[in-house]
């Protein structure tokens, strides 16, 4: 599983266009804790490790369907 460090977290939310908002709603936590995440004043705990590496594969799969 991959390590999710701040800088991978702010990483996949510029990646796909998301808000600190919008990656909150995906992974089920507020978006302050995507915030402390960002700045690394927090590390997410496994499941919401295990759900930012779920939204990753999900938009990846989704982003390459579109280019079809």
């Amino acid at each position: 599983m991959k390590a999710w460090t701040s800088e991978e977290v702010r990483e996949l939310r510029k990646k796909y266009h998301l808000t600190q908002r919008s990656l909150a709603d995906l992974i089920g936590v507020t978006f302050r804790s995507v915030y402390y995440y960002e700045r690394g004043l927090r590390v997410p705990a496994r499941p919401t490790k295990m759900l930012l590496s779920r939204v990753e594969r999900d938009l990846q799969e989704k982003k390459g369907g579109e280019k079809k």
